[in-house]
């Protein structure tokens, strides 16, 4: 599902921003006119119905209201993800209680944004679950941007409201000393809190599901599962690394593929990890499917031949495309230097 990136402007400062590229960096937002174009040009895929809206904080924008009508009015839209940290959300409650809307509502603790931010936000949820009936199209998500992260905040309200699904991440390496990283010692430091994050969540009968920057499955064993054993239906401890059941911390695949975020000034990124390399104009484009092609070309299909630590480099999941070895920020110098040197290569021939 492609997104638009409504303003750079946001109403908190999270420690892990993904678009740290952009956000609060200037005023930017998108004007009616180049959101109608980018309308259009999402549209173009005759196969995908959705679209997402982003920021910064999308319900910050200056027009957020008339932006909401024109989709609702949109039939070529049948479903509309709002990625928001909810605390204006209740200023538009009327629009966002349309059936095309869903809002991914990230959640922060109240240390990271304020307790006067915290309650914001949990008296939206009342509204919009407890007075508006809306939980089915409500999804809660966090943020691991640290190993110590606390979460026992999600976890109350995840109970208080009843939910059983909680999409996380794992932060990605979104600064420039944090790139081009091992990723597997990356993810050592969050490997043990990530599997107790799991049992106390599958305890309390809350599903976990990975967004992005997966952990790859080579960093678990068999062993790591044990404590789940008795807590997970159907549990097959023989077949656990390729056993679909989300549950599950891992399995085989750990790959992504273009997201494609549209900005203010309708140029595009094919995700915010890699926003600084992958910049390009849609009117270069006929289709957004053409699109796609570009960053499946000019990145994902070097992304398997490059390696994000050197215990990548015999994997046959690597060589047959299962696993990037997590985000793909953690090896983009190696992509774009492999990139460059094949075009060199060609150019000499």
């Amino acid at each position: 599902m492609p997104n638009i990136m409504l303003t750079d402007i946001c109403n908190l400062r999270c420690p892990y921003c993904f678009a740290n590229e952009f956000v609060n960096k200037d005023a930017n937002e998108i004007s009616i006119e180049n959101f109608k174009k980018a309308l259009d040009f999402i549209a173009t895929d005759p196969n995908d119905k959705s679209v997402g809206l982003i920021g910064g904080e999308p319900t910050i924008h200056s027009k957020f209201k008339e932006i909401l009508k024109l989709l609702i009015e949109d039939p070529r839209f049948l479903k509309v993800t709002l990625y928001t940290n909810g605390i204006k959300i209740d200023q538009f409650v009327d629009e966002l209680a349309h059936p095309k809307f869903h809002l991914l509502i990230n959640c922060n603790d109240a240390c990271d944004i304020g307790e006067k931010n915290f309650n914001r936000l949990e008296n939206n949820l009342d509204l919009f679950i407890n007075k508006r009936y809306l939980k089915e199209r409500i999804s809660l998500g966090i943020n691991f941007y640290k190993p110590d992260f606390n979460y026992e905040y999600i976890l109350k309200l995840l109970k208080k409201y009843n939910f059983d699904r909680l999409r996380f991440s794992v932060t990605v390496p979104n600064t420039t000393e944090n790139k081009n990283i091992n990723a597997l010692d990356y993810f050592k430091d969050y490997k043990e809190p990530i599997m107790k994050f799991h049992k106390v969540m599958i305890e309390n009968k809350i599903v976990p599901y990975y967004d992005c920057n997966k952990i790859p499955s080579c960093m678990f064993t068999k062993d790591d599962f044990m404590p789940y054993k008795n807590l997970i239906p159907n549990f097959d401890e023989n077949n656990i690394f390729s056993n679909p059941n989300e549950r599950l911390i891992v399995n085989d695949l750990v790959h992504c593929s273009p997201v494609v975020d549209i900005r203010h000034d309708l140029t595009a990124v094919r995700c915010f990890g890699l926003s600084d390399v992958t910049k390009v104009k849609i009117s270069d484009f006929p289709t957004i499917l053409d699109l796609k092609r570009y960053y499946y070309q000019q990145i994902d299909s070097f992304a398997c031949n490059t390696a994000s630590s050197v215990l990548c480099l015999d994997c046959m999941k690597r060589k047959s495309g299962k696993c990037f070895g997590g985000c793909l920020a953690f090896k983009i110098n190696d992509i774009l230097e492999l990139r460059k040197y094949s075009e060199e290569k060609i150019r000499r021939k």
